[in-house]
């Protein structure tokens, strides 16, 4: 086994899994909090986050799962080979597009990703792989929607300033119809005055 990441969640590591290389997700317990409800968490977000990987791997790339053990809090998954969109995108701003139109797929299957960052968009040969729904839930709501985006666009353009026109090619490839345009704005609007 080989560590890889300790996030404020989980912790990744490098194992080899039926003869394949692949990659342990597991849920941290929380000291200060009560040991069966902390249990629960974890257990609910495992389950939870691998019913959205499993939703989504019939419409866009995702790592594949190969174990799901609930009581250690434990996903094991496909280790996804590719750099990160953040790495790439910069030289082929095209795929910004690519990633609007991914993005767009989330969301009409009702799921929110929770934490969108060009980090958890891997760049393979034949696509992009979204990782990492840790923070993901299912909701079909056109403020969530909104949101998720509107995180997206922060993170986007603090990082990849540099990309003429970045986030409106974006936006391109998710073709946000007219409310949704109207929701972004008002979520923009009230954060401005927080």
């Amino acid at each position: 086994m080989v560590f890889y990441k300790k996030g404020a969640e989980a912790e990744l590591s490098q194992i080899t899994y039926k003869g394949k290389k692949a990659l342990s997700k597991k849920r941290i317990p929380k000291s200060y909090r009560n040991k069966k409800l902390d249990f629960d968490i974890r257990k609910k977000r495992t389950r939870s986050e691998a019913k959205i990987i499993k939703t989504l791997s019939t419409v866009i790339k995702v790592p594949q799962i190969y174990l799901i053990d609930e009581n250690n809090s434990e996903i094991v998954m496909e280790f996804v080979e590719g750099e990160m969109l953040k790495e790439v995108i910069e030289k082929k701003s095209e795929l910004a597009v690519k990633a609007g139109k991914e993005i767009k797929k989330i969301h009409e299957q009702g799921i929110i990703h929770g934490d969108l960052t060009t980090s958890n968009i891997l760049c393979k040969k034949d696509g992009l792989c979204f990782i990492d729904f840790g923070l993901g839930y299912f909701s079909s709501k056109i403020e969530d929607k909104a949101t998720d985006l509107i995180v997206f666009k922060k993170t986007f353009n603090a990082t990849h300033s540099s990309i003429k026109n970045g986030w409106d090619k974006v936006i391109q490839g998710y073709k946000p119809d007219k409310s949704m345009l109207e929701r972004m704005a008002a979520i923009e609007k009230r954060a401005r005055y927080h």
